[in-house]
């Protein structure tokens, strides 16, 4: 049996009940295609645990001053939160758009695929087709 992304998502050892996979993460486990990395929302507690400890977390910064975490590896990303329509959407916020696969908690296909309309940049226009035709044949 190959890994499933939440599998991937589990090996990271981070508390499943702290984290939600945000991006294409959904688009690897309903198989519609292979997400290239790890895209994680976390608790504001997880964030700070992160913060002080050195370990495999490299803190970051992005082009607003928002700090973020990348996997030693670069595996991986881990976010207080998601923007979408130039909001910003908390960790706790996302929670209302969570579904669950093999233990591990994701944004929904449909917060997704109205995220990735929002941001319209040529792969997200490409996912937008995927999602369309994969809904097309399992829905």
């Amino acid at each position: 049996m190959s890994e499933t992304f939440a599998d991937k998502v589990k090996a990271l050892n981070l508390p499943l009940d702290q984290i939600i996979v945000i991006g294409s993460g959904i688009l690897d486990q309903l198989g519609i295609r292979p997400a290239s990395d790890i895209d994680l929302a976390a608790s504001p507690d997880l964030m700070k645990k992160l913060s002080e400890e050195s370990g495999d977390w490299i803190k970051k910064f992005d082009d607003n001053q928002r700090f973020y975490f990348v996997k030693d590896d670069g595996s991986a990303e881990v976010w207080d939160g998601w923007v979408f329509d130039g909001q910003a959407v908390s960790y706790d916020d996302l929670l209302d758009y969570a579904v669950e696969y093999g233990g591990v908690r994701f944004v929904n296909l449909e917060f997704l695929y109205q995220w990735k309309k929002w941001r319209s940049r040529e792969k997200d226009v490409q996912d937008v087709k995927l999602i369309d035709e994969w809904r097309a044949n399992n829905e």
